[in-house]
């Protein structure tokens, strides 16, 4: 026990029992009998300075004696009561004088928990004491219990709304990956498409020209009186018309505006960096090697960045069994015109593709993916790059080899951009300056 429990600092996490009598015989013996239950005696001689002691510490029970000048221990209770904060506190009233029946019910009715008559019994008065504090601290910890499942409530509901938001935020960055790769496949089709039918449109073209350059010469060697020229008169019209058609149609095809720009290949793969690893798959692997000291192309950036995703597609499909998949560029000059491939002279970027299928893959295996990759040659991808690049003044060209095959794109040189290109050549990373390849 305390020994001088008025002056002592109460902790949060002690039991007080506040002891208000005004004899200090009294109070003394409340610290003997009271001295062993673990609990801190708060000792108050008037209701006056009990009230303050109240107001000022957390206490558990209050012992009153009923007999006390100034305020009575009803009046005390009726004034403790009346607080909002000690409405429920633990009261037991002691008397010497006071304990008729209807001492007893008025105690009581000011909710005393108990009434003890003087002299008191030590053993139950502890007894009766420690139950009440027994009752305190069970009562509190099943508050600290709850207000600490509170906060893990709260905490758990915050964690889950957080998690809930990440969520939403990754289901919407996936839903507009999703929506920019189904365009870009679309484009990819369409372009397919678009070049595939001007293909047939150029072929059919030339052999319109062929047959009514045939008929025409035919036409002249038939004498005037021929029973078979006004058939041959027919059959050229409809070559005419024939060729007319075709001729729309790839003034159709050409008549798509392009808007050629100024574009830089290193900058412009490692954009698509991403969407070529998911496009290629397990097991074959992307290597990139651009100096930077490269030219920048005068191109169409999106028809470009089909093109690679075109190839990437391919070679997937054409390597099922793993492979490399390698892309460079090189800056390169023509000082005079050249057919292999077929280019003015001038300054152009050489974009090859080199894919190779994987070492570990059987002959057959080998000589079958090497069959699909050869197949691609003709291709209406391959024909829509063909126009592509011709349209963007420069051309394709396709080398085959024993274990796979390598693609050129031969683009033209942007003059206007050379000059500067030296400046911001040292931000173009990820990709080395070195001649060794690099996996993305």
């Amino acid at each position: 026990m305390d020994p001088s429990p008025r002056l002592a600092s109460l902790k949060t996490n002690q039991v007080n029992v506040l002891v208000v009598d005004d004899q200090p015989a009294k109070l003394l013996t409340y610290q003997v009998v009271l001295g062993e239950i673990g609990a801190t005696l708060i000792e108050a001689s008037s209701a006056c300075e009990a009230f303050e002691y109240l107001l000022k510490n957390d206490i558990a029970l209050i012992l009153i004696d009923v007999c006390m000048p100034d305020l009575d221990g009803f009046e005390l209770a009726t004034l403790i009561r009346e607080h909002p904060r000690f409405q429920r506190i633990a009261i037991i009233f002691v008397s010497a004088i006071m304990h008729s029946d209807l001492d007893r019910l008025r105690g009581y009715e000011l909710g005393a928990f108990d009434y003890i008559s003087v002299p008191i019994v030590p053993e139950l008065l502890r007894a009766k004491v420690k139950v009440f504090l027994d009752l305190y601290c069970k009562t509190r910890q099943l508050k600290r219990c709850g207000a600490e499942l509170e906060q893990r409530v709260l905490d758990r509901t915050a964690e889950l709304h957080r998690r809930s938001e990440e969520l939403e935020r990754r289901v919407e960055e996936r839903t507009r990956e999703r929506e920019r790769a189904l365009a870009k496949l679309y484009e990819t089709r369409q372009s397919e498409t678009m070049g595939y039918a001007a293909e047939v449109a150029h072929d059919f073209n030339n052999l319109s020209m062929a047959v009514l350059g045939n008929l025409k010469l035919l036409d002249k060697r038939l004498p005037e009186d021929s029973a078979g020229r006004p058939l041959l008169h027919n059959a050229i019209q409809g070559a005419q018309r024939g060729a007319t058609v075709t001729q729309s149609l790839l003034a159709f095809f050409r008549r798509r505006e392009r808007r050629l720009a100024a574009v830089d290949m290193s900058t412009l793969v490692r954009g698509i960096a991403e969407l070529l690893k998911n496009a290629l798959g397990f097991g074959i692997e992307l290597t990139c090697q651009f100096p930077r000291a490269l030219p920048k192309v005068l191109a169409e950036s999106n028809q470009l960045e089909l093109a690679l995703l075109t190839v990437a597609l391919d070679t997937r499909d054409a390597m099922p069994e793993g492979g490399r998949l390698a892309i460079s560029a090189s800056a390169e000059y023509r000082a005079s015109d050249c057919t292999d491939p077929p280019l003015p002279a001038g300054s152009y970027v050489r974009i090859r593709m080199v894919s190779t299928v994987a070492q570990d893959v059987g002959r057959s295996q080998a000589s079958a993916a090497l069959r699909e990759i050869q197949d691609r040659a003709s291709d209406s991808a391959l024909s829509a790059m063909r126009m592509m690049t011709g349209e963007f003044g420069g051309a394709l060209r396709i080398e085959r080899r024993v274990n796979g095959e390598t693609l050129e794109l031969w683009l033209a040189q942007d003059i206007s951009s050379r000059a500067t290109h030296s400046i911001g050549s040292a931000r173009l990373g990820p990709f080395p300056e070195t001649r060794e390849d690099r996996p993305i």
